[in-house]
């Protein structure tokens, strides 16, 4: 019965890594293929056409825009390719990595040291991927603005929106934290081996 549930739990982690795999391809494909790219921007207040004489209300400080890039050229499609290419190998290696974890269940040891070094490469590819998909997005999108700065003389100022990859960062530190605790289980059961 417990071989049955550890083969489950791999062919699930497998499953769940071709389908996150999948999914951030498809996304992928979705920006090369697409007719336009959709740039989030802010600009001033000050520098929208006056809407009437305001009634006590007024509109100040950033304003948050959507700059739409018809028939983007080939690098700009590249540069909004990119994070979601960056995601695509990330899932793919997390997931190996957490499937090699669930499969080495099977000795009966989860506080092996090789488990340890899988999920601490597992909370780096987490933090070093988000990082960079976030790097390849706003390069790519400072690139588009500034274009369309020079192509629409006497536009507004703009200025790329920057997302910060919280949740990644939540999550490769967690996966960090999780590494150190297998870490501590290991060394305590290195301690009390032969005690019994």
């Amino acid at each position: 019965m417990n071989a049955v549930r550890q083969r489950a739990s791999e062919w699930t982690a497998l499953v769940a890594t071709a389908v996150g795999v999948l999914l951030a391809c498809f996304s992928a494909v979705g920006t090369l293929v697409a007719d336009n790219v959709l740039i989030p921007v802010t600009t001033s207040a000050a520098a929208l056409p006056s809407v009437g004489d305001g009634d006590g209300f007024a509109l100040t400080g950033p304003v948050t825009a959507v700059l739409e890039v018809s028939e983007p050229t080939a690098g700009g499609r590249l540069w909004a390719f990119a994070p979601s290419l960056v995601l695509a190998v990330q899932v793919m290696v997390v997931g190996l990595l957490l499937f090699r974890v669930v499969r080495s269940l099977r000795t009966g040891d989860p506080f092996a040291p090789v488990n340890v070094r899988r999920i601490r490469v597992c909370a780096v590819v987490v933090l070093a991927g988000a990082l960079l998909a976030a790097a390849s997005r706003v390069f790519g999108y400072q690139a588009a603005v500034d274009e369309a700065g020079r192509a629409l003389p006497g536009s507004p100022a703009l200025e790329v929106v920057v997302d910060v990859p919280v949740t990644a960062v939540v999550l490769g530190l967690g996966l960090a934290a999780a590494a150190e605790f297998m870490r501590r289980g290991t060394a305590l059961r290195d301690d009390v081996d032969g005690l019994v």
